[in-house]
């Protein structure tokens, strides 16, 4: 049965535009960016690692890969989404590199706080009177 949830515009958009180029629908598109997020979670990646395999970091390859051959012994098996541990594991690492000085906080953040500095916030008014938050 199929469920209804609520997008930004920005991503209903970007959605639609993907998909028209890899002729899926908006739906499989949404679907396929999160089974991918599903996907890299499980194998307990971090957003910079994320960002590192797509650049091609060879160490972040090797993980990845080590983990889909892990997990795909028995491709009859039926997989569920494992990620919510890996998540507290990885938070409970990163936790511990903070406080030991391994890492800066701010190495946690997807953007820098110059960037951050730089951004400049924007609100857009609602199509029709009175149908805003």
């Amino acid at each position: 049965m199929a469920k209804s949830i609520r997008v930004s515009d920005e991503l209903y958009e970007l959605a639609a535009e993907a998909g028209d180029v890899l002729n899926r629908s908006l739906a499989e598109q949404v679907e396929h960016w999160i089974r991918l997020g599903a996907a890299l979670d499980a194998a307990g990646l971090t957003m910079e690692q994320t960002l590192l395999l797509l650049q091609g970091d060879s160490f972040v390859k090797e993980k990845m890969l080590s983990h889909l051959i892990a997990t795909s012994s028995d491709s009859r098996r039926r997989r569920s989404y494992t990620g919510a541990p890996s998540i507290a594991k990885r938070n409970a690492e990163l936790d511990r590199q903070v406080e030991s000085g391994e890492r800066s906080p701010e190495s946690l953040f997807l953007l820098s706080r110059a960037q951050v500095k730089k951004a400049k916030f924007t609100q857009r008014a609602p199509a029709k009177r009175g149908t805003g938050w």
